[in-house]
């Protein structure tokens, strides 16, 4: 016997872990459901997605170095890169426009051909049984789409698509369209030609599209990695080895533009230079003409020489010219006396003077022998005339030619002298000049040596970026197959989980004991009845249903809180309800019956207003109505039996009365149940809904207990607060919850797994506990 607990609000709830997860797995047929549908809606999602592949390649820069530039001094020309900001500059430029757009053109990605299934289009790319190209289109184009199939061997036909003309058109030649002009030709290495469909995109709309595919990313180490997502694998490693290629075109475009202009600098300023050592020659050599110069410093050097050789001539030829003029004027003195010789005169001066003394001394050696008269002396005085005559003749002749010398002497003295005051000035002037040849000169041939090494560079064709990993698919990136598989499971579960918990969330009925505690924890709930499948269910003799055996507890119950109350004999017992249809007067009838087992029991029907007992017991046409209206005292005539047990009596409503409420406030009704508790144990009142009419408000006085019926599955939390609220207004301290039409889901174990060896309960097969649980 399950016995009352009276004080629940004293114990610490405790959330039980497993209870509420049972509440969620009872429903597990739906939840497997779930995941079998969502595991089936992504095998298709797979089977008819198209996959995308993943394409990737690595690039690799050179590291600049500008000490070994051949033209480090002018400007870098190098091919490498210095630092990770320059590289973060070069992968924007991998992806710009103009390198995307030969891209585009080189490989006619604006034109596509694929295969149209019924579900979805595959793109045949190099597979395909043509290739096209847009050979021009206008400005404000878009794109276009056709359906493209052969007519025989040399012709093709477009279809479904703005055309000019027939649609038949001959592989090879140039097709005008509205929109632009097309070439279509035979692809040998595709597939046979057959019916495709054909779209003619913008050359920009494709380029937008690879400017938001291509990915760029730096590892470091000055790596890049290009990478690229699409349908056709061979499509994006295509792209990605022509983005590669173009970039290096590019990059040894601009390094040989920028070398070009280099050299045109160059030889622009060689043709200058040129020109101005051409003048700078010039000046040179009018400057030497001018000055009469070869050499300045030998021309120097012999000046200051020749100077030096005139002053000391000028001392010689001035001592000579003294001695000329001595000489001279011994010669002209008339005394015969001999010359002086050995002085450096001129060798006919010499052998003069040396004869005249010579006759002179052979004169004098003469005289000592013989006289002035002598004919030898006369002889000798002749001579010697004569040779001094010829001395005069020869001093004068000399001391002329002395003089003249000295004369030219100094001119020349003036002259070196007027020279070398010269030299310092033309010195000036002539290292300007020799200084600016000098300079155009170094500057000519350090254009000429840049000159070569440019050509050089030029000659170079380094790419710009070493291709370490050409471009390879990784492999399938969209869909995830594992992740849609987990995600479909995953969601399997979770949908109708969050279905569950949004609609226990949002429901507000009571089903569970626990339901009641929650609303109304201070209050006992002393039976479970459980759901019964007939319209009007009865407990039977011997009957051992589960059914049955609540009942049994429920009036266990009743007795143990009647006698806690010392009530012993003709406890009167009020069944209400809140609302019509929780099940009163089921429980009124069963738990009279229960009880009438082993005591008498009177069944009562106090709901006036809506009577329901004579569904269940056959109706005399009397009552509790007729009683009270009546001037009779004698209740005996209005009971009948209720014929299904011996030990049960029937007092129904009687005829239906205007005033129900008064008619039970009355005294003669009170004195009714008075009398009545000396005849029977057990007194039952089934009594109208307390939430919709007050007639069961008087009830509540003479009763000793209010059992108060909740519906499982049917009564709103609302009602229970007016339960709560009824009870409080009205001080009623015997008020006990009765749980109705409990299903096997919400009940306690003992209904789930029945009592032992004489339940009813019986196993179901899978599809009836299936559709029957939900």
């Amino acid at each position: 016997m399950e016995l009352l607990d009276s004080n629940l609000s004293s114990h610490s709830k405790k959330i039980n872990f497993k209870k509420e997860l049972f509440k969620f797995l009872k429903y597990w047929p739906w939840i497997i459901l779930s995941v079998i549908l969502f595991y089936i809606a992504s095998y298709f999602y797979l089977k008819y997605t198209q996959p995308q592949y993943s394409s990737k390649t690595t690039l690799l820069f050179q590291q600049a170095n500008p000490s070994k530039n051949a033209l480090n001094d002018l400007r870098s020309l190098g091919m490498g890169v210095s630092d990770d900001s320059e590289l973060i500059g070069e992968a924007a430029v991998i992806t710009s426009k103009p390198i995307l757009q030969k891209v585009v053109k080189n490989l006619n990605l604006d034109v596509s051909f694929f295969a149209k299934g019924k579900i979805r289009e595959i793109e045949l790319y190099n597979l395909a049984p043509y290739k096209g190209s847009i050979l021009s289109s206008k400005k404000d184009f878009l794109g276009a789409t056709y359906y493209i199939e052969p007519v025989d061997q040399n012709s093709y036909r477009l279809s479904e698509g703005p055309l000019k003309g027939t649609g038949v058109y001959r592989y090879g030649e140039n097709i005008e369209l509205p929109w632009g002009v097309i070439k279509i030709e035979r692809n040998l290495g595709g597939f046979k030609p057959y019916k495709n469909f054909l779209v003619f995109n913008s050359l920009n709309n494709v380029v937008k599209q690879l400017e938001n595919g291509v990915i760029t990313k730096l590892p470091g180490g000055l790596l890049m990695d290009l990478s690229l997502t699409g349908f056709t694998p061979k499509k994006s490693e295509d792209i990605l080895n022509e983005i590669t290629k173009q970039y290096n075109v590019d990059g040894v475009n601009d390094k040989n533009a920028e070398a070009q202009n280099t050299q045109n600098f160059i030889n622009d300023r060689l043709d200058l230079i040129t020109k101005d050592l051409g003048e700078v020659e010039k000046d040179k050599e009018n400057f030497k003409k001018a000055n009469q110069l070869t050499d300045l410093d030998i021309q120097a050097n012999v000046a200051v020489t020749r100077l030096t050789g005139n002053v000391e001539s000028i001392f010689n030829e001035s001592a000579q010219l003294e001695l000329i003029n001595a000489l001279y004027e011994k010669a002209v003195s008339g005394k015969e006396q001999l010359f002086p010789t050995g002085l450096g005169l001129n060798t006919t001066t010499e052998n003069l003077l040396s004869q005249y003394n010579d006759l002179l001394l052979t004169k004098k050696r003469t005289l000592k022998q013989a006289t002035d008269i002598n004919p030898t002396i006369k002889s000798y005085d002749k001579q010697l005339n004569d040779l001094l005559f010829s001395v005069r003749s020869n001093l004068q002749e000399t001391r002329a030619q002395l003089q003249k010398k000295i004369g030219q002497t100094n001119q020349e003295i003036g002259q070196d002298k007027s020279t070398i005051n010269k030299y310092p000035t033309q010195e000036k002037v002539f290292r300007n000049i020799e200084r600016q040849r000098n300079l155009k000169e170094s500057i000519y041939l350090y254009l000429l040596q840049k000159r070569e090494e440019n050509a050089i560079t030029l000659a170079v064709t380094t790419p710009k970026a070493k291709v370490v990993n050409p471009a390879y698919t990784t492999g399938i990136v969209q869909p995830n197959y594992k992740q849609i598989r987990i995600a479909a499971i995953a969601f399997g579960l979770l949908l109708p989980l969050l279905i569950i918990f949004i609609i226990k969330v949002l429901d507000s009925k009571i089903r569970t004991k626990e339901d009641i505690q929650s609303v109304i924890p201070d209050v006992p709930i002393i039976a479970e009845i459980p759901y019964n499948k007939g319209d009007r269910p009865m407990i039977q003799n011997n009957d051992f249903t589960i059914f049955a055996e609540s009942f049994r507890i429920l009036t266990s119950n009743i007795k143990f809180i009647l006698r806690s109350k010392q009530i012993f004999k003709g406890g009167v017992i009020l069944i209400s309800s809140s609302v019509k249809g929780e099940g009163k007067t089921t429980i009124s009838i069963n738990t009279a019956l229960s009880l009438a087992g082993g005591a008498r029991v009177l069944l009562i029907g106090a709901d006036i207003r809506n009577p329901q007992l004579h569904k269940y017991v056959k109706y005399n046409g009397r009552g509790l109505t007729d009683f009270l209206v009546s001037e009779s005292g004698i209740i005996d005539n209005y009971i009948v039996n209720s014929q299904l047990n011996d030990n049960l009596d029937i007092l129904f409503s009687g005829t239906k009365a205007p005033n129900p409420n008064d008619l039970l406030d009355m005294q003669k009704f009170d004195d009714l149940i008075a009398n009545l508790k000396e005849k029977y144990d057990y007194i039952i009142l089934d009594s109208a809904p307390v939430m919709l009419v007050s007639d069961s408000l008087h009830l509540v006085d003479v009763s000793d207990l209010l059992l108060y019926t909740v519906k499982s599955d049917f009564t709103e939390n609302e009602m229970l607060i007016f339960a709560d609220q009824f009870r409080k207004d009205n001080d009623i301290n015997n008020l006990v919850f009765i749980l109705n039409n409990v299903k096997p889901e919400y009940a306690r174990y003992e209904y789930k797994y029945g009592y032992g060896y004489y339940s009813d309960v019986k196993e179901r097969g899978y599809f009836s506990r299936f559709f029957k649980r939900n």
